[in-house]
């Protein structure tokens, strides 16, 4: 649905900038809005369906980057000062 909603969009979006800016005709614009439109739900359909598979791996990898950016944070950075 979301994927829907991007071409539609984009589309949409495509079209009008076509007609009013660059003064297209409107088989131009709606052509270009099509090419768009297709585009933009294939690219986010994509990504989702990619995400869907991977989502697993992306939290595991965000809490060992995690991990390790806190324990970086709290290493030691220089000598601490000499008491005598």
């Amino acid at each position: 649905m979301i994927s829907l909603l991007v071409g539609t969009g984009l589309a949409a979006g495509t079209f009008a900038y076509a007609k009013n800016r660059k003064k297209a005709s409107t088989g131009q614009s709606a052509a270009a809005a099509g090419v768009a439109g297709a585009a933009g739900w294939g690219a986010t359909a994509l990504a989702f369906w990619t995400l869907s598979f991977l989502w697993p791996l992306l939290i595991i990898g965000g809490v060992a980057a995690g991990g390790y950016l806190y324990g970086k944070t709290r290493q030691q950075k220089a000598l601490p000062p000499a008491s005598g």
